[in-house]
């Protein structure tokens, strides 16, 4: 809003939002390292745009809720960290992603929870691990008895809407509850192999926030990177195989993200910015996302906001630890024996990160990272104990089997050399600890999803079934 006043008026006007900046910057104890926003603050802004709107004979828009921070999370499909900028990627693909890096916190060991979208994304929703929250594949969706992090906020006062552009993340899948709205409109543009969505999901989520009231929590899911990979007008020098696809698409979600992430105030907004999983290019003979291995594994993460001071964090994290850190930066209490832990605490520790996964059938594959040594178990699954519906639906994969693979990411961060060894005490170990995580697996309790032709159309364009 523009106001023309007096020299005085203006060093006036200046003093009093210096004020409300130093009021609304206070941080509680220091070694927590949070800013909350005092409501004083918001009232003294708000009631300077009042007095320069009126003498301006303008309207203003006031609807700054209690002073507590707005949140938007955002999460890209199919995304791996060594493609963004600050990740040390070839071309220029993300402009805006590192810009949100260059002032947050970025954890450059990561963890998906099951590499791929729908136990990834109920992980961070939840905060839980895919054996508690069971939306484990397309037939199973997400155990609605369990709090989400939309539902908690929602509950104190925050307005929340989430915006999906994946088949995986609706209702038939659990996931939508909590959220006032709940747009997955633009899965009706097109086939996601044909289009892309990043611009129409982004005039969606900035319609919302146009009307939206403080304090507010938005989820949005970007596809594009997710296979088949399109050409982009303006990203052809980036070349035409699928690596440089691939790129076009991110610099293409980078650019529409750039626009929303414009569109709020970092002086009173937490982003979280994270992947639900990487994604293979050969490294290990397979294409897509179907292994345990770094490429599927490894995701960016960046959270930035009012007084988080930006640096790098080299420890391990996975997606169960967002839930309990996001609700730690607004001072709300996380549900009892949640397994993660708030990551932007000053006195982090390492934990060991458990991943799962049960795709692609007939195999189910369990790991544990403690550190730089990771151990993971492929075993063939029985198909009778698959729902009926879903049985014959095996993907055939060049580079799934079954055994035991052991890796030292410290000596060997590629994964070329297996170094498993029955007799090591070290793994023996790592694998007893694996073993007990796993056999505190829940059984599902809910019927099966029911797998519409319709649905089962959509999964098998985008590559769960054959």
């Amino acid at each position: 809003m523009r106001a023309t006043t007096s020299g005085g008026a203006k060093r006036a006007a200046r003093r009093a939002a210096a004020s409300g900046r130093r009021a609304a910057g206070r941080v509680l104890p220091a070694a927590r390292k949070r800013v909350r926003r005092h409501a004083s603050g918001a009232r003294i802004r708000c009631a300077l745009a009042l007095a320069v709107a009126l003498a301006a004979a303008t309207p203003v828009a006031c609807d700054r809720g209690d002073g507590r921070l707005d949140v938007l999370l955002v999460t890209v499909d199919t995304l791996r960290p060594d493609h963004l900028g600050f990740g040390g990627a070839r071309r220029p693909t993300s402009p805006n992603i590192d810009a949100l890096a260059a002032r947050g916190v970025v954890f450059t060991r990561a963890y998906s929870q099951a590499g791929w979208t729908l136990p990834s994304i109920a992980s961070i929703l939840t905060g839980r691990y895919p054996r508690d929250h069971g939306a484990t594949d397309f037939h199973w969706s997400l155990d609605a008895t369990l709090p989400t992090l939309p539902e908690i906020l929602r509950a104190r006062g925050y307005q929340t809407a989430g915006f999906v552009s994946h088949v995986f993340l609706t209702p038939t899948y659990g996931i939508g509850p909590g959220f006032e709205t709940f747009d997955a409109s633009v899965l009706d543009v097109g086939n996601p192999h044909d289009v892309s969505t990043a611009r129409p999901l982004t005039d969606r989520v900035l319609a919302w926030l146009r009307r939206a009231r403080s304090p507010w929590f938005v989820w949005v899911h970007y596809f594009d990177p997710h296979f088949a990979y399109l050409p982009h007008a303006g990203y052809e020098h980036f070349g035409d195989g699928d690596e440089a696809r691939y790129d076009q698409e991110i610099a293409f979600t980078d650019y529409h993200l750039g626009r929303l992430l414009r569109a709020v105030d970092p002086k009173r907004t937490l982003v979280v910015f994270m992947a639900d999983h990487g994604e293979e290019f050969g490294e290990h003979g397979g294409r897509y996302h179907y292994t345990l291995h770094e490429e599927v594994l490894r995701v960016p993460l960046v959270i930035a906001g009012p007084g988080i001071a930006p640096r790098r964090v080299d420890t391990p994290v996975d997606q169960v630890d967002l839930l309990p850190t996001i609700l730690g930066v607004l001072g709300v209490e996380a549900p009892d024996s949640l397994p993660g832990r708030d990551i932007l605490a000053p006195d982090l520790e390492p934990h060991p990160i458990f991943v799962e996964r049960d795709r692609p059938p007939p195999f189910r594959q369990v790991g544990v990272i403690d550190g730089t040594d990771k151990v993971f178990i492929v075993e063939r699954v029985d198909p009778e104990s698959i729902p009926p519906a879903s049985r014959g639906t095996a993907i055939p994969v060049r580079n799934v089997a079954a055994g035991v693979y052991r890796f030292d990411l410290a000596a060997d961060p590629g994964e070329r050399r297996n170094v498993h060894d029955a007799r090591d005490a070290r793994e023996l170990a790592l694998i007893a600890r694996l073993l007990e995580h796993a056999r505190g697996a829940r059984h599902h309790l809910d019927a099966p999803v029911d797998v519409s032709p319709e649905l089962r159309r959509r999964l098998r364009s985008l590559g769960y079934l054959r």
